[in-house]
């Protein structure tokens, strides 16, 4: 991966303390030829120590790709540490996005939104998303990704309309 560019962080607290943001801001930044603009702000939401969780924001997000196709892109989503808090380990760790929506627009007005359906997990030493749904809509688009009961696997399901895809990741 080739990145070109600045990233711009501005912390308004240590990370750690409840309320405190950091914001990245991307300056004429290029991940493999590609434009990358707008704006990620992570915010420290928790409220019990046992169980970190943050959120994190797109402002303005807009990805122009070597073909010079642009597509803008905004949303956010929560994620809360709920295994190996305490740990210096980070196999044990576990993490879940609780909730969240993203949506993707293309400038010829395709558009396709993600939102969390059920809470997704993910094992740090899992490679893939074990556990979870993820509603998907678009034009074509219309259904649900299911990412299994905890296995630690790659294996998932799309449906759409009653009928069930397995794929890979």
């Amino acid at each position: 991966i080739t990145r070109k560019g600045k990233l711009k962080v501005t912390f308004s607290n240590v990370v750690t303390e409840t309320g405190s943001t950091m914001l990245i801001e991307r300056e004429n930044y290029y991940v493999n030829g590609n434009k990358v603009e707008g704006q990620i702000e992570y915010k420290n939401t928790t409220t019990n120590a046992d169980t970190p969780q943050w959120t994190r924001k797109v402002i303005n997000g807009i990805f122009t790709d070597l073909e010079g196709e642009v597509y803008s892109n905004s949303g956010s989503h929560t994620i809360k540490q709920t295994a190996g808090v305490g740990s210096s380990q980070l196999d044990d760790n576990t993490y879940q996005m609780t909730e969240g929506t993203h949506t993707v627009s293309k400038q010829n007005g395709g558009t396709i939104t993600l939102t969390v359906k059920e809470t997704l997990v993910k094992n740090y030493n899992c490679d893939y998303i074990s556990e979870g749904k993820l509603k998907v809509e678009s034009t074509l688009l219309n259904g649900i990704i299911d990412y299994g009961d905890g296995d630690c696997d790659k294996n998932a399901t799309y449906t759409q309309n009653g009928i069930k895809f397995s794929f890979t990741m």
